[in-house]
């Protein structure tokens, strides 16, 4: 069930982190996913003017694998992946931006070696034809907002990367809802997720 940050966290960003930690692993992914797509924010829960620093060749290749290594190993499905641009239209206005000197040339790398995997693409439009596709967004409101907003509660919150699978619902406690109807979709869909995979 989601659990309260302020309440139990400490010094942990978020869960993601906390659980990695704890779990003794450091390439590791959240990953929201829904049957029709799914989005993965390459930086979780850092500072907007922290995410350009993190926006690495090492961080990017480690994404990606813990991305194929689930859809192959649990999920056994195929998905194309789709790398959102740091800046503005991919950045393709701008000069020396980490859409080039960095997305690009692990796209383009990954490309050569057969993986359907397209990027950098400009998230103002990435997500007007969603199906089959696992977006990697650069900060978390990137892909968390459209992911969201496109698919309700229907989506569940996945520590990839780790020796063991993690899952939440996609959404906070809802402390502010006490008293109120509420979807339990999301919680559902998490143990439906465990009975199928």
């Amino acid at each position: 069930m989601p659990l309260n940050k302020k309440k139990n966290l400490g010094k942990y960003a978020g869960y993601t982190e906390f659980f990695s930690k704890k779990l003794h692993n450091k390439n590791f992914n959240m990953l929201l996913y829904n049957e029709n797509f799914s989005v993965c924010p390459l930086t979780t829960h850092i500072r907007l003017k922290n995410v350009e620093k993190n926006v690495t060749r090492k961080n990017l290749l480690e994404c990606i694998k813990n991305i194929v290594s689930f859809y192959n190993k649990i999920l056994k499905k195929k998905f194309r992946i789709i790398v959102l641009g740091l800046n503005p239209h991919a950045g393709k206005d701008m000069k020396k931006t980490k859409d080039q000197s960095v997305l690009l040339g692990v796209v383009n790398s990954l490309k050569k070696k057969g993986m359907n995997i397209v990027g950098p693409v400009s998230a103002d439009t990435a997500f007007n034809f969603t199906k089959g596709n696992v977006y990697i967004g650069m900060y978390h409101d990137q892909v968390l907002i459209p992911f969201k907003l496109l698919n309700k509660f229907n989506g569940i919150n996945i520590t990839i990367g780790n020796k063991y699978i993690r899952m939440s619902p996609d959404h906070g406690t809802g402390i502010n809802c006490k008293k109120k109807s509420v979807s339990i979709q999301s919680f559902v869909k998490c143990i439906k997720f465990c009975e199928k995979y």
